[in-house]
């Protein structure tokens, strides 16, 4: 089995501020990987460093052999979904903002709404797939939002999905469906960030890394 993607002596400062220092990792095509620590120990940076969007760092990072550096950030991108703990919706439909304006099919559609936990909130839209938003989201809830956000990431099937506290505006219930959707797709290689996760859950990933801070 290839390496999806190998990090090896990464480090990556902010000004006189270490926030990366010597991490290594392997992560296997089609493996779920858990990455947990404390606040401030640098996971969510982490996966900025893996979309691209922080390109000065030392060490390196590897995509199936190949220095991700050679990868324009579009191409990064092209392969990867990212699902942020602070959701961004476009003042336009559910239907639009999960799309994108790409065509999918309506099985496709419903597919991502089932994984995302979100098909049950739509007989409560007043125009269900294409009820509006609002600006910022402002129509919806927090979780609804998060949710939209998940079913955007899932519906555009990249091969790469890295989920930074994604589930965190869920509730327990919400939360689980979606989590054990993602973890029970085998042809997704996940990534996600995570402050706590219990003890039964880091049971179900194949690889748990335990960040510290830079200065531990």
């Amino acid at each position: 089995m290839n390496h999806a993607i190998t990090a090896k002596n990464l480090c990556l400062w902010y000004g006189s501020a270490q926030a990366l220092k010597n991490i290594n990792m392997q992560i296997l095509e089609n493996n779920i990987t858990a990455l947990i620590g404390p606040s401030g120990c640098g996971k969510s940076t982490l996966l900025r460093l893996l979309l691209g969007w922080l390109p000065d760092y030392g060490g390196s990072i590897r995509f199936d052999g190949k220095n991700a550096k050679e990868f324009t950030t579009e191409q990064l991108q092209q392969q990867m979904s990212y699902i942020a703990q602070d959701v961004f919706l476009f003042n336009t439909t559910i239907r639009d903002n999960i799309t994108l304006g790409e065509d999918f099919t309506e099985e496709q559609i419903q597919k991502a709404l089932q994984a995302s936990a979100l098909a049950g909130d739509m007989a409560n839209m007043p125009a269900g797939l294409d009820t509006n938003v609002g600006e910022e989201g402002s129509n919806l809830s927090g979780g609804q939002r998060q949710r939209v956000a998940i079913a955007r990431a899932l519906i555009h099937d990249r091969s790469i999905l890295l989920v930074d506290e994604g589930t965190s505006a869920l509730d327990q219930k919400n939360a689980g469906i979606v989590e054990e959707s993602l973890l029970a797709n085998p042809e997704l290689t996940l990534i996600l960030v995570s402050h706590h996760l219990a003890a039964e859950r880091q049971a179900q990933f194949d690889y748990v890394y335990r960040l510290k801070t830079a200065d531990a």
